[in-house]
């Protein structure tokens, strides 16, 4: 079929199809890795003084948890219904249920505890002058 993207979409609909099908829990510590990672990467970021640097601290980061496969939810609000709407067999409940709720779970503790409060921990505040 000439003028179509047919004999492209094979790889988004099986994309879409295993990760709304992934077990709960391997979904959620998919979460945390990936926006341990995430989070890590703003925080290197934002200590770095020049570009480069910044360029850099987020792309190793980001590029690791592409390339490890890990789950961010933002990521998948676009995956997941792009599969969704070229014809995967995926339904709103397991995108919803079986993606997007331990997905964002294990983002929201591998940003607030695996990084956040381990640097907290470390840290603790600020002294008040």
């Amino acid at each position: 079929q000439t003028g179509t993207l047919k004999a492209t979409l094979t790889g988004p609909l099986a994309i879409a199809a295993n990760k709304a099908s992934m077990p709960f829990m391997q979904a959620f510590y998919r979460g945390v890795l990936c926006n341990w990672l995430v989070c890590m990467a703003v925080w290197c970021a934002t200590n770095a003084s020049d570009v480069a640097s910044k360029a850099m601290a987020v792309f190793l980061p980001i590029s690791g948890f592409v390339a490890l496969g890990l789950e961010h939810s933002v990521a998948n609000m676009f995956m997941i219904p792009f599969g969704m709407l070229n014809g995967a067999d995926v339904t709103v409940r397991a995108f919803l249920l079986g993606n997007i709720l331990p997905v964002t779970l294990g983002n929201i503790v591998g940003g607030a505890v695996c990084v956040a409060g381990l640097y907290y921990c470390a840290l603790g505040t600020k002294a008040r002058v």
